[in-house]
Order: C-alpha cells, then structure tokens, then sequence
C-alpha cells in the first residue's frame, strides 16, 4: 500500500474512533436523562397523589363548613325568635296591667 492509503485510512481509523467516543457518551447521556426522567415522572405522581389528597380534604372543609354555617344561621335565627317572643311576652303582660 502507498503511504497516502495508509495515512486516509489512519484517518478513517481516528475519526472512526471519534464517532465511536462520541456514541458512547450519546448513549451515557441517554441513559443518564432516561433514568432523570423515570425520577421526575415519580415526583409528579407523588405530587398528584398530594394534590389529590389535599383537594379530597378541602372539599370535606367546605362541607363542613358549609353545615357549620348553617348551624350558625339557624342558632342566630332562634335568638331573634326568642327576643321577638319575649318582646311580645312584655307587650302582652303591658296589655293585662
């Protein structure tokens, strides 16, 4: 073989070598995003659990507080029955006299 031969495939060799070098890291990086990706796809599904968890609690919260709003109407409510029975108690017995 001539020494031009020899020097182009020295230089497919190097650059044959290179690509493989590069490959190499390419698939590492790959490998190294997939398994990035695995533990981001396993924060989110804890943090959808979370939200889920904490949506379930805050419609029970507005549940109760909803019937704890009612309560408090309907005690509010029978206070002023009550006062507007006492005041018609005092008119009546002002009546008697």
């Amino acid at each position: 073989m001539s020494v031009e031969k020899v020097e182009i495939l020295e230089g497919i060799k190097e650059k044959i070598q290179s690509v493989k070098i590069r490959m190499r890291e390419h698939q590492d990086e790959n490998h190294r995003l997939k398994h990035k990706n695995e533990e981001l796809q396993q924060v989110v599904q804890q943090k959808q659990s979370l939200i889920d968890e904490l949506e379930q609690k805050n419609q029970q919260l507005s549940l109760v507080k909803s019937i704890m709003a009612d309560s408090e109407d309907t005690h509010d409510a029978r206070i002023r029955i009550n006062r507007i029975v006492r005041e018609i108690d005092k008119c009546i017995a002002l009546l008697n006299k």
